[in-house]
């Protein structure tokens, strides 16, 4: 089943109804974006304790409006783990007596043919109202059932969860699934020392025209970063923020691996020195590990963490124009 893991980039991350109030590695695809407002207005990212204490977003200037982003809520209870689906699916003609699949708590899923060893589709869950769940997919093999026509970017689910049966629908098909105790390979890793999310570590503002793209929480998807978020702008490409190791050890999948800062730093062309929020860090560009554009990097250390800033057009170059809004975002950061 290792062998049939689908490498994503993809995020759970939805608008949820707040309480009492008002949210880094390497980057990966896109959504559809909607629409913001004017490029001068900024949205903030929140952190837990702002979101308890305050009903709306308020930024540093009383003239400046903002957009708050807000927490998602993980996959629906009782869905995370392996399944195995029923031999056919409910158009009564379509074989799906071979897949299985397996969903994690932060959204990542992968269903896959256990019997050829065939990867299907994988990617994150994310949004989810009761009934249905969207879904962005990863870029790798894309190789979805028959009969579901999905669209190879993004798509929703219908589900219908009852204790040990779990109904996939799409096109009025359903797949459905139950528990799979026999499935030797699950595994959904615990990071100690990590935090949950980035707004436990960090806060900043992004520009009102980037949308929030997609959060990784706990992702041990090989090499993902453990807690990412990016925002992505039509017009300027993906902005992303993410923690690249902890206490020294790799967060990109492998647990066991030290991360030398040094190392991560010396990959970095026209590096220079940058000062984030009274913390030293490096600043520079290099290849982008998944398109053949380059890329501005930061790396800052702060307490247990390497925190990479990250901002990314899919071009040969980056512009001085996105150098300077990418030290302008930078410029924002405060360190809790």
């Amino acid at each position: 089943m290792k062998t049939n893991k689908i490498r994503v980039m993809a995020v759970l991350m939805t608008a949820c109804v707040m309480l009492i109030a008002s949210s880094c590695s390497t980057v990966n695809t896109g959504e559809s974006v909607p629409q913001g407002s004017s490029s001068e207005e900024t949205k903030e990212v929140t952190t837990v304790s702002e979101t308890e204490e305050t009903s709306e977003s308020v930024t540093e200037s009383a003239s400046e409006e903002t957009t708050e982003t807000s927490k998602a809520p993980l996959v629906p209870e009782g869905m995370t783990g392996p399944w195995k689906c029923e031999p056919i699916a409910s158009d009564g003609k379509t074989d799906t007596s071979f897949y299985a699949m397996y969903i994690k708590k932060n959204g990542y899923f992968s269903m896959y043919d256990f019997a050829a060893g065939n990867p299907g589709i994988s990617g994150f869950l994310k949004n989810d109202t009761g009934s249905t769940l969207d879904v962005v997919f990863g870029t790798g093999d894309f190789d979805p059932p028959f009969c579901w026509k999905l669209d190879p970017s993004e798509d929703t689910f219908m589900y219908e969860l009852d204790k040990d049966t779990l109904k996939l629908g799409h096109d009025g098909v359903w797949m459905i699934f139950h528990p799979d105790p026999n499935d030797e390979y699950w595994e959904d890793t615990e990071y100690p020392n990590m935090p949950m999310n980035l707004d436990d570590i960090l806060t900043l503002k992004i520009p009102s025209d980037y949308e929030l793209d997609m959060t990784y929480t706990y992702n041990d998807e090989a090499w993902t970063s453990v807690v990412q978020k990016a925002f992505y702008s039509e017009d300027k490409g993906y902005f992303s923020v993410g923690i690249a190791s902890y206490k020294g050890y790799d967060c990109l999948g492998d647990i066991e691996a030290k991360v030398d800062p040094d190392e991560n730093t010396g990959l970095l062309k026209d590096k220079r020195s940058i000062t984030v929020d009274g913390k030293e860090g490096c600043f520079g560009t290099c290849e982008s590990d998944d398109t053949e554009g380059m890329v501005a990097v930061v790396y800052v250390t702060s307490g247990d963490y390497l925190i990479e800033f990250r901002l990314t057009n899919g071009d040969e170059k980056v512009t001085e124009d996105q150098i300077k809004e990418f030290e302008k975002i930078i410029g924002t950061v405060k360190f809790l």
